[in-house]
């Protein structure tokens, strides 16, 4: 059978990240696909990356005066799209495949990560006051609503949308797509501990409060612990100073904590990994949460929110309950976090290689991807032969 020509469509920033990465490894090495990539203004190491994949990367349409978001709604003439995959981040990324979609006449996956609804509930934010008719919630789910099919990251997410889509009666078009544990992380150094206990949490200004800063921070004011060491790893150009400051107000010591602005790259990572006992993450909210699943791959112990769409996937394991927490309680996750510090590190090693070990059993990433393509076959059988089908979908 003739190859399903997919085109990935994202701006510069959303092409390189861990998830997007997935689909676009997993895509180029399948025979049943041609894969493409339209990424304005990308970059020349992405050109380079792409090209070890045999993946072309299409530019936009030369208009004068758009921005690289804009311009992913203008397409060149000479891309040929049978399904367009794209991921949607917030207002920004994801809206303009309904043009793309106008312009070559394909057939639309989109890619979900976040629920807005929840994010609006700790952002300061008034949907009122918006210069948008719709709020970014109500955009999400009318992007959903429109796509062929839905591919939501992790269990959290595709039950928030089947939820806002079954009044719709389209709840059937959103599929569970659960991460694989990245591969690029095995074998990373362990950290040996010393007189420091490193603890490492991703966080940012803009979401402090839903990355649960505010909890972590509290945490190590109830440790009393001068031993344990907290590093806040943010997105370059992020205010460090006042990140810092905040984190100090909470109740951490200035002595007990490390903010550093970080590439994000896998390397980067890498080596954040060599230098950490633990990777916590207290989110209020998190559509999943894929730095912990960095840390699983490297045999690093997490904490991980209830609230994370990881926690839902590792409380479904046998061995998972240990790494979640189910409380927002500063007290608790003191607890748990100094529970960790005095067990003995082979064992915590050994016990987080029986996690990854059952989390890749419970979601076979190869098993996924296959049924994501006998899906993406039936959706775009009307197009390339004209045949009249239904496409099934399962989750």
């Amino acid at each position: 059978m003739e190859p399903i020509k997919i085109t990935l469509a994202s701006n510069v920033e959303g092409w390189g990240t861990m998830m997007n990465g997935q689909l676009e490894i997993a895509l180029a090495r399948s025979d049943r696909v041609q894969l493409s990539g339209f990424v304005p203004g990308y970059t020349q190491k992405q050109r380079e990356a792409a090209q070890k994949l045999k993946i072309t990367l299409y530019d936009a349409k030369p208009h004068c005066g758009f921005d690289t978001n804009e311009r992913l709604s203008h397409p060149p003439d000479d891309l040929e799209i049978d399904l367009l995959m794209m991921h949607s981040y917030g207002r920004h990324v994801g809206k303009q495949a309904q043009l793309i979609v106008d312009a070559k006449k394909c057939k639309w996956v989109l890619v979900v990560h976040t629920i807005s609804k929840e994010l609006e509930k700790y952002l300061k934010v008034v949907a009122s006051s918006s210069k948008y008719q719709e709020s970014e919630h109500e955009l999400q789910v009318n992007l959903c609503e429109k796509a062929d099919l839905v591919l939501a990251v992790g269990p959290q997410v595709a039950e928030a949308y089947k939820d806002a889509l079954r009044p719709r009666g389209n709840q059937d078009k959103v599929i569970t797509l659960m991460p694989s544990i990245p591969k690029e992380f095995f074998g990373v150094d362990q950290h040996v501990r010393g007189s420091h206990f490193q603890v490492l949490l991703s966080a940012s200004a803009k979401y402090f409060e839903i990355k649960g800063c505010d909890i972590a921070a509290k945490a190590f004011m109830k440790l009393e612990d001068p031993s344990i060491h907290l590093l806040l790893v943010v997105k370059e150009g992020d205010d460090t100073a006042a990140l810092k400051e905040a984190m100090v107000k909470e109740g951490i010591s200035k002595e007990q904590l490390t903010v550093r602005q970080f590439s994000g790259t896998d390397q980067g990572w890498r080596q954040l990994l060599c230098e950490v006992d633990l990777l916590i993450k207290p989110s209020k909210t998190e559509g999943f949460g894929m730095s912990g699943l960095r840390a699983i791959a490297a045999d690093l112990p997490v904490l991980i929110s209830e609230n994370c769409g990881l926690g839902i996937a590792l409380k479904r394991l046998p061995f998972g309950d240990m790494y979640v927490v189910d409380s927002q309680d500063p007290q608790v996750w003191a607890e748990r976090i100094k529970e960790i510090k005095e067990k003995d590190v082979k064992i915590c090693h050994l016990e987080v290689e029986q996690l990854k070990k059952e989390y890749k059993e419970a979601n076979n990433w190869e098993y996924q991807f296959n049924s994501l393509l006998d899906k993406f076959s039936r959706i775009v059988q009307p197009l390339k032969y004209g045949v009249q089908e239904t496409p099934k979908t399962d989750t």
